[in-house]
């Protein structure tokens, strides 16, 4: 037994020295864990944390405002009503703005998240918040995944995802348009799950100097980790990447 503990504790403290990987606490340590061919508790891994003096990094606690929802634009309904589940790709989109300090001014950033694997499908960066932002993110998520018709797409009632021009778009697309009542963060709490991860994991640990140097930092932190290699609670200690994959090698199961 001390043999194996003696193993864990230095996969443990490697672990926790990789880039960003020092947020993990002892429940995605476990899975991280069993990747590298070793088999523990939450229990046993959190004691052995806490003598070898290893934590998780502290996540700041973020506030982010975004929406402006004084527009007379019309409001589409709640279609999620807070239930997150999606049983598989395409079915449900998240979408929302964040923002990222720079010496130069703030970079917004819109994401589009696929429900079923929390995946970010689609995301771009500008120096305005407006509609042509949320258009690029839709798009990029559109041409991407080709979903079919009646993917529902939610959003908070900004005056950019109530804005005729992106309601059109949506419609040409056949996407069905879902709003969270007014003011209320939890009717999208799993795209606000996200940026608080990306803003713990990346933006925090950064000074970006301009918007093309926070631009290269999402695209680094979605592509090259979060999507990649991030593991999420909710898909069983999996990374999106893997989730999906997991879902087209054997979706009867999965759904069962």
């Amino acid at each position: 037994m001390a043999v194996k503990q003696k193993k864990l504790v230095i996969e443990i403290k490697r672990i926790h020295a990789l880039p960003r990987l020092d947020d993990f606490g002892s429940p995605r340590m476990v899975g991280e864990l069993s990747k590298a061919g070793l088999s523990s508790s939450v229990n046993t891994v959190a004691k052995l944390m806490r003598q070898a003096g290893i934590r998780a990094r502290t996540k700041p606690k973020f506030r982010i405002t975004t929406t402006d929802s004084k527009h007379d634009s019309p409001i589409a309904p709640n279609r999620l009503d807070q239930v997150f589940i999606a049983q598989k790709p395409n079915l449900i989109w998240l979408t929302d703005f964040t923002y990222i300090h720079t010496n130069e001014g703030f970079t917004y950033l819109c994401t589009v998240q696929d429900l079923f694997s929390r995946k970010i499908i689609g995301w771009a960066t500008s120096r305005s918040i407006d509609t042509q932002l949320a258009l690029a993110a839709f798009n990029q998520a559109f041409t991407f995944r080709r979903p079919e018709a009646g993917v529902v797409l939610h959003s908070d009632r900004g005056s950019q995802f109530a804005s005729l021009e992106y309601r059109k778009r949506l419609l040409r697309c056949n996407c069905l348009q879902s709003m969270s009542r007014k003011g209320n963060c939890y009717d999208n709490a799993p795209m606000e799950s996200f940026f608080k991860s990306y803003k713990s994991e990346e933006v925090t640990r950064q000074t970006y100097q301009t918007h093309e140097h926070a631009t290269r930092g999402a695209v680094d932190y979605i592509d090259r980790f979060y999507n990649q290699n991030r593991p999420h609670s909710t898909l069983g200690y999996l990374s999106p990447n893997q989730f999906e994959a997991k879902y087209h090698s054997a979706p009867d199961k999965m759904l069962a």
